[in-house]
């Protein structure tokens, strides 16, 4: 089993920006499926309905050599699965673009 954890920069939930203070991604390659999971954690508590969203976002992939961080922009649609006060959890519906297997450990 293959894996990788980015920490999110920014996120987009459908048009409306989410106040975001920390964020994670996790991705798995269990036998040739991938699965990802988003975790956020907000600046204020959220009204998220527990459906599937498309998900619009920038991960932290790596650092220049200047010290600027290199984000990827991904998005994927994702269901709510678990959400307290201001922690959000989604869990991947399908595909994530912008991810590409090399980014795996």
């Amino acid at each position: 089993m293959r894996h990788a954890q980015f920490h999110i920069a920014d996120i987009q939930l459908g048009t409306r920006s989410l106040p975001l203070r920390y964020g994670t991604l996790q991705v798995v390659d269990r036998e040739g499926t991938i699965d990802w999971e988003l975790v956020l954690h907000t600046i204020d508590p959220e009204p998220v309905a527990q459906a599937i969203h498309l998900l619009a976002f920038r991960s932290i992939t790596g650092v220049e050599e200047s010290g600027a961080l290199t984000l990827t922009p991904m998005q994927g649609e994702a269901a709510l699965v678990r959400w307290v006060d201001n922690s959000l959890v989604f869990r991947g519906a399908g595909l994530l673009d912008g991810f590409d297997e090399s980014q795996f450990g």
